[in-house]
């Protein structure tokens, strides 16, 4: 039988071979620690537009609540405002078409 001869590896492949894993290694590790990195300032940009929208949302039912006939109604009695009597009338603007120019 023939005998297999093992073949020998260079100093300079390994080498290569190692400092080409380590790179990839650390690359992949840069790249885990920034993915969380952006993971945490996405939760937290989405905590802060989660609060936005709430202050919005309390907001607008604050607006909804002021608006109401009845609230309006007990803050124009409390300054003493009255409903007005006069009919409102139309009022006509003429234009002199020698003025505009």
């Amino acid at each position: 039988m023939k005998e297999i001869k093992r073949r020998q590896i260079s100093l300079f492949n390994l080498m290569v071979f190692l400092f080409s894993f380590a790179a990839v290694v650390i690359m992949t590790v840069n790249n885990i620690i920034r993915v969380n990195s952006l993971a945490a300032e996405n939760n937290s940009l989405q905590n802060e537009i989660y609060r936005a929208v709430t202050l919005n949302n309390n907001l607008q039912t604050e607006i909804e609540r002021l608006t109401t006939y009845e609230n309006i109604k007990l803050r124009t009695d409390e300054l003493g405002l009255r409903t007005s009597q006069v009919k409102p009338g139309k009022i006509v603007v003429e234009k002199n078409l020698q003025e505009i120019r």
